[in-house]
């Protein structure tokens, strides 16, 4: 299971994280979001392990705690929404406005509002395209 984990500390680096989780079963790996700016990590963190019940077992332990002023939040990461339920979206039925024409309204079904949107944001000078 792949665990998000929200209001790390600053100070923690993968080792502190990892010591966390590894208290509640096996830990297979730790990801710190890292800015690149700064080149600090930015409170958050994706923590993978593969053991189903030791996550749950870590999440309900670990959701809510204080490390710092603020609690940890960790949520489990789901696959996209077009991977977990295929291209036609959930229980097999056709997604709204499926049916093809992008944005110029050609084809069946789609586009904006369903009837042929054409130009988009104006250019620069307030010029409209063609």
């Amino acid at each position: 299971m792949n665990i998000h984990v929200a209001n790390l500390p600053r100070e923690y680096d993968e080792d502190k994280v990892r010591s966390l989780f590894a208290a509640h079963g096996t830990v297979a790996s730790v990801k710190l979001d890292i800015d690149r700016v700064t080149g600090h990590h930015s409170g958050f963190a994706f923590v993978e392990m593969p053991n189903d019940d030791e996550a749950r077992a870590a999440m309900t332990a670990l959701h809510g705690k204080k490390l710092t002023d603020y609690a940890m939040t960790l949520k489990e990461v789901l696959p996209p929404e077009a991977e977990q339920h295929g291209p036609e979206g959930r229980k097999g039925k056709a997604r709204k406005g499926a049916g093809g024409g992008g944005v110029t309204g050609k084809g069946k079904g789609g586009g904006f509002h369903g009837g042929g949107f054409q130009g988009g944001a104006p250019r620069r000078g307030g010029q409209r395209g063609s």
